[in-house]
């Protein structure tokens, strides 16, 4: 199954201490009401940080307690980089 065929959250924000917890809050929300399958899209994020790595943790998370499958894609090169440098490139599932 690919990205664009599976439930799909689209990160387009640019995230910020400020407004964390609402999209942390928001992506939780959405792996509640999907389906299996859930994908999570960064094609129109304009600010990399480490904040979206540990959101990306929470909804990983939040996905296996809900015993679904959650997959993140279009990641900023950025982004890419914080995560292999936080040495989460192995445990988050991410599309390339």
């Amino acid at each position: 199954m690919t990205a664009q065929q599976k439930n799909t959250f689209e990160v387009c924000e640019t995230v910020g201490f400020e407004d964390a917890r609402q999209l942390l809050e928001d992506g939780e929300a959405f792996i509640e009401r999907s389906d299996n399958d859930i994908a999570f899209d960064f094609r129109a994020l304009q600010v990399s940080n480490s904040i979206l790595v540990a959101m990306m943790m929470c909804w990983y998370r939040k996905a296996e307690l809900d015993e679904k499958k959650v997959t993140f894609f279009n990641l900023p090169s950025g982004l890419q980089k914080i995560v292999e440098v936080s040495g989460l490139g192995s445990t988050l599932p991410i599309e390339k």
